[in-house]
């Protein structure tokens, strides 16, 4: 049995003109405006009229229009998410995404555009997250260790096996500062922070912002939701001007590598 509508077409129609959003389409005819039902069934039926919804931003800072005109007079990806307030690789990303649900034409956004080998490039510290696992297991591997990966979902990064057995490693990184001392975070966050039980992991693998390396265990910092580097100067690990040095394309000189020669 169908549903009987409480509105009639003209009032959807003036809804959707005068609304930025379907919740604001629901406010508008007095239905529930945190019903997903509500949203799919106006939705539907705007479809079914041809209604133009394409100036609703939802949570969005631009409009689909916006993101038409962006791509239309953009000559690569980075120009068109930034005509529409976006940056980074995630706002690039993005653009793509909802251009491809639009169908939009983007042919030519591909001619001309910059490659990577023909820009500038090089070590960036805002790719230290992700880099991170892979710089610990870099230095475990230097030191002789063998390394394995978990599957996932798994509450540490890294198996390292060494002589007194197997260390369960949490690799974090941090280019927060905070004075003279970097901070770094070490409990997740899923609604509220939970710092890692002992029982999960061993180490805590820290790198922060200058690439120092630190092997801090989790009984030194267990139920620390934080902690100022600083103040862990005993767990600084060696071979970091080695891994600055090849970072920067710079062979470290015998003397810097060995300070007490």
């Amino acid at each position: 049995m169908t549903r009987q509508r409480s509105y009639v077409d003209e009032d959807l129609r003036r809804a959707v003109a005068e609304s930025r959003s379907w919740r604001g389409v629901l406010g508008s005819l007095g239905l529930a405006g945190t019903s997903s039902g509500a949203i799919r069934s106006v939705r539907a039926r705007a479809d079914h009229l041809g209604l133009d919804y394409g100036h609703f931003v939802g949570q969005r800072r631009w409009t689909e229009e916006q993101l038409r005109a962006a791509v239309a007079n953009a000559t690569t990806w980075t120009q068109a998410a930034d005509g529409i307030g976006l940056i980074g690789r995630v706002g690039v990303a993005t653009a793509k995404g909802h251009a491809t649900r639009l169908g939009l034409s983007t042919s030519h956004l591909d001619v001309g555009a910059p490659t990577e080998s023909s820009q500038e490039w090089g070590p960036q510290i805002t790719n230290l997250d992700r880099a991170g696992p892979l710089l610990a297991a870099a230095w475990f591997t230097l030191c002789g260790h063998d390394v394995s990966w978990p599957l996932e979902p798994s509450r540490y990064d890294l198996i390292v096996h060494r002589a007194d057995g197997l260390h369960r490693v949490q690799v974090k990184t941090t280019t927060v500062r905070q004075g003279a001392s970097w901070k770094v975070y070490l409990s997740t966050t899923s609604g509220e922070r939970r710092p890692y039980d002992p029982d999960e992991i061993d180490e805590f693998f820290v790198i922060d912002g200058d690439l120092d390396y630190y092997l801090i265990p989790v009984s030194a910092v267990g139920g620390l939701h934080a902690i100022h580097l600083n103040a862990y100067q005993g767990f600084l690990l060696e071979l970091q001007m080695a891994t600055r040095s090849a970072m920067s394309g710079r062979r470290p000189s015998p003397d810097s590598a060995h300070p007490e020669a």
